[in-house]
């Protein structure tokens, strides 16, 4: 056999490829197993952490030695764990080989009653030393696996490749070896080998020929298609209805259509080269926009986000952007910025917010959006004072002058009652006559001045121009505080509400009276049951 032959040189590169290939991938499979084995075991670790977590939170809870105790012994009586302790602020159990390391695993235990308060710490130490030794075995048996299986495909590899590719190629060969080279028959077939390779050869050189000549017609006909689209996509681009900007990374303009050049009139601004990066001097909130696309495009994603443009005019104008990252063939990177038009819909959104959290006739938050707001508080648990305050003798008058008349007077106490509020304080008409007004982080002095302002003035007259009379209003206010007086939010209002009526029902005797503290109240009742 030729030693120089295909036979010979390819079976040589395919086990020298084989055994390179063998030996990489049994290092790399090696590694990745034995890492892999290394996670699986500090999972099981954090898996039984979990698992004996209840335990041990009830033991640091109740302080019970003896049961934090059998937890440390269940937990290193597993091959992965050395040692282990249970520390709270009065107990500390550990095992008797505990050391604290810096590989030492810590775990909070939290109260089983109490999902938020924390009754302790579990700490655990993996076995290092069985770990590294059950993830080399189990290493050191897969990659034996691996190359035992690159050695087999090998062989396989070299017959198959002899059998499929080498042989049919030696053939052709030695039929080549057969004709006369440069003579003007070379690519006909010869009369003695019509059904031979030759004649198969020679029919397959014609075919690639005439497919060759129908390539070249074919890419013909495709570059007048790509000309017809190209003048088409202009045409597209052109008419777009919404701005389109092809701009480099350092924000100067490549390319841009009609609709943006319209844009720029509208905003009163000179068409430039340049408005900064992703066309961000366009915009009022720059920061938010560059933040937005520098997160999308750590994500592989199209950047998108509805920002509001620099207008020198009343009306607002919202654009939803879309920058999408282009690549060159030469790999250059280049931007296209997409402005759609959303100001229409934010009006609607604008419109609809207004409907479902304000109150129609006073512009104040409604009772849906009072109780939302009171449920963030109760549910951050932030400390506030809620006043129920109603009108006194609204109804008189409402009867008397008209609906007119007392929605006049609803929207006078309104605007009387923010001047006398802080910028933090929400107020928020509850319905009918009533008003509810919340003070985050009051004390009961500054209740007090708060509702002594709001009782001020509401005691100045309100003439009723269409009825040529002056009329005016008092209130009765019921406060309670959150926390300290109720701490679930239907009580805490029913206590406010209590209040208010108990300074309504003491107005005929004391018409002074207008405020009343639920823990007054509540007092004065304990009181009178002694």
């Amino acid at each position: 056999m030729n030693k120089s032959g295909i036979v010979i040189r390819l079976a040589i590169v395919i086990v020298f490829t084989a055994v390179i290939v063998g030996l990489i991938t049994t290092q790399l499979f090696y590694r990745f197993t034995f890492i892999n084995e290394q996670a699986l075991g500090k999972q099981s670790i954090n898996q039984l952490a979990n698992t004996v977590s209840p335990t041990a939170s009830i033991a640091s809870y109740l302080d019970d030695e003896e049961l934090a105790k059998e937890v440390v012994n269940g937990l290193i009586s597993n091959d992965v764990i050395t040692s282990a302790a249970i520390k709270t602020d009065t107990l500390m159990v550990k095992s008797d080989n505990y050391q604290q390391s810096a590989d030492t695993l810590e775990f909070v235990l939290f109260s089983p009653f109490q999902k938020e308060r924390r009754v302790g710490v579990l700490f655990v130490k993996a076995n290092e030393v069985h770990l590294g030794v059950k993830a080399n075995n189990i290493s050191v048996t897969n990659a034996f696996v691996v190359a035992i299986e690159a050695l087999i495909i090998t062989i396989i590899s070299i017959l198959v490749t002899y059998s499929v590719i080498t042989r049919p190629i030696l053939s052709i060969g030695k039929a080549l070896h057969l004709t006369n080279p440069g003579t003007s028959d070379r690519i006909d077939k010869p009369a003695s080998h019509q059904n031979s390779e030759i004649g198969q050869l020679a029919d397959d050189v014609n075919v690639l020929l005439a497919k060759a000549e129908q390539q070249m017609l074919r890419e013909k006909s495709l570059r007048n298609e790509v000309q017809v689209l190209e003048s088409r996509f202009r045409m597209l681009f052109e008419n777009a209805t919404s701005a389109i900007v092809l701009i480099e990374p350092q924000g100067d303009i490549l390319l841009y259509n009609e609709t943006f050049e319209k844009l720029t009139e509208q905003l009163n601004l000179p068409l430039k080269k340049n408005y900064g990066n992703y066309l961000q001097d366009l915009f009022i909130m720059k920061k938010e926009l560059h933040e937005q696309i520098q997160i999308a495009f750590a994500n592989n994603e199209s950047a998108t986000a509805e920002l509001e443009l620099i207008s020198f005019y009343e009306e607002k104008i919202w654009m939803q952007v879309v920058v999408t990252l282009l690549v060159t063939d030469d790999f250059q990177e280049n931007y296209q910025i997409t402005l759609h038009d959303i100001s229409k819909r934010k009006q609607q959104i604008t419109l609809l917010d207004q409907k479902a959290n304000y109150d129609g006739l006073t512009k104040l938050f409604n009772r849906q959006a009072a109780e939302q707001h009171l449920k963030q508080l109760t549910t951050t648990r932030k400390p506030f004072a809620l006043i129920m305050m109603d009108l006194n003798d609204f109804k008189p008058i409402n009867d008397i002058f008209g609906h007119d008349a007392g929605d006049e007077i609803l929207i006078h106490v309104s605007s009387q009652l923010l001047k006398s509020l802080r910028k933090a304080d929400v107020l928020s008409r509850w319905g009918g006559d009533e008003f509810v007004i919340i003070l985050p982080e009051a004390s009961r002095e500054e209740v007090i001045n708060v509702c002594a302002k709001l009782s001020s003035k509401l005691s100045k007259p309100l003439h009723l121009s269409q009825h040529n009379k002056s009329v005016f209003v008092t209130a009765s206010m019921g406060v309670s505080f959150y926390p300290d007086d109720q701490v679930e939010l239907l009580e805490l209002i029913r206590s406010a509400d209590k209040a208010m009526y108990q300074v309504k029902k003491e107005k005929s005797s004391n018409s002074e009276k207008y405020l009343a503290f639920t823990s007054d109240i509540t007092s004065l009742a304990n009181e009178s049951k002694q």
